[in-house]
Parts: structure tokens; sequence; C-alpha cells
């Protein structure tokens, strides 16, 4: 599983604007808004942009 920040898209628990996607394999993809995204989504998609800013 990967997780990312994204602002397109919109949270598939109640509709509003996503603030976080989970990417699973096959391509399925599950968004969530701030207030739905899991802490373990939250804390890998912090770890992903942590990592993606070191490499710059």
């Amino acid at each position: 599983m990967k997780a990312v920040r994204t602002h397109v898209g919109r949270c598939d628990t109640c509709g509003e604007p996503a603030a976080y996607a989970q990417l699973l394999p096959g391509g399925r993809r599950f968004l969530f808004c701030e207030e739905h995204a899991p802490l373990l989504v939250k804390k890998q998609a912090k770890a992903a942009e942590d990592k993606d800013s070191a490499k710059k």
C-alpha cells in the first residue's frame, strides 16, 4: 500500500474534497478528506512527502 497527499477528487466517505489517497495494487485507490483519513494513511503520506522533498 502507498499513501500520498492529493487535492484531486472527493472523499469516498463524505464527499468533501480529498486530502489523501491510498493507492492499492491493481489500480485501486481510496480517497479521504482530512477528517476521515486513517492515521496510518496520514503517516505514510507524510513519510512519502518527506522522502520526495529530501531528493530535491
